[in-house]
């Protein structure tokens, strides 16, 4: 059953007035309480168009980008952070591991409203470069949130940035290395939303914990990332639309 339900409507209409994406809403859907994914959105107007709306679940409001309505509505983020060296993971190419460095870098994070938990598999706003050779399996893609080498024992070559900055989301999730002989490193930046990553071995890699086993060429449903509403949030001119309010 589509749960439509929120104890402080005082706060819903503040954001309603304050938050811009609400106008991305038709007529009908803006009427109704917020929903809680844009599944909600899509069952209760089947011409809802791709874009930004307003989410209430497990006591946060945010917003999100609606994507494949009306066909089959799927939750993601926008990151601020698009340059070379933002929001990517890489495999670094050398030892064991012949080839060209594999670097995905990331515009949108899939997300699931009810855990509001990243699917760092999801390639869907990604893009590739490089291909490698892991053992036999052609490597040419990686999941957000991980750095990866097999240049040899307790070495960390590998890299991987998350840089949340510019968006209302913060980090809120350990790190963990796997593999052989791994090492690794998660710098956590002190607002929670840059983390700069290190990690190989001979092969190893760190990624969001629970550690996931050869994290390559990933898949969706690999839900690993925990997010919160950011505890500090400036919101750029050209994000303005983006909110998230932990409200309990």
């Amino acid at each position: 059953m589509t749960r439509f339900s929120f104890r402080r409507p005082a706060i819903v209409m503040a954001l309603a007035i304050a938050i811009p994406a609400i106008s991305s809403m038709t007529a009908h859907a803006a009427n109704l309480p917020l929903p809680s994914s844009c599944q909600d959105i899509h069952n209760h107007d089947h011409h809802a168009r791709n874009g930004n709306y307003i989410l209430y679940d497990n006591g946060n409001i945010f917003t999100v980008y609606c994507y494949g309505m009306p066909g089959t509505p799927r939750a993601y983020i926008d990151l601020a952070a698009t340059g070379a060296n933002e929001n990517f993971s890489q495999y670094t190419a050398g030892g064991a591991s012949p080839g060209t460095d594999v670097r995905t870098r990331f515009t949108r994070l899939r997300i699931d409203p009810a855990t509001m938990t990243v699917d760092i598999g999801d390639l869907t706003f990604a893009n590739s470069t490089g291909s490698l050779n892991h053992g036999g399996t052609t490597v040419t893609s990686m999941p957000y949130g991980v750095a990866m080498s097999c240049a040899g024992p307790q070495t960390t070559g590998g890299v991987g940035n998350i840089d949340l900055e510019g968006t209302p989301f913060q980090v809120d999730n350990a790190f963990a290395t796997a593999g052989f002989q791994a090492a690794g490193s998660a710098a956590v930046g002190p607002d929670h939303q840059v983390v700069n990553l290190h990690g190989g071995g001979f092969c190893g890699w760190i990624t969001p914990a629970p550690a996931m086993y050869n994290p390559f060429n990933p898949s969706t449903g690999q839900y690993h990332l925990k997010l919160s509403c950011a505890q500090r949030f400036l919101i750029p001119r050209r994000h303005q639309d983006q909110y998230c309010v932990h409200v309990g």
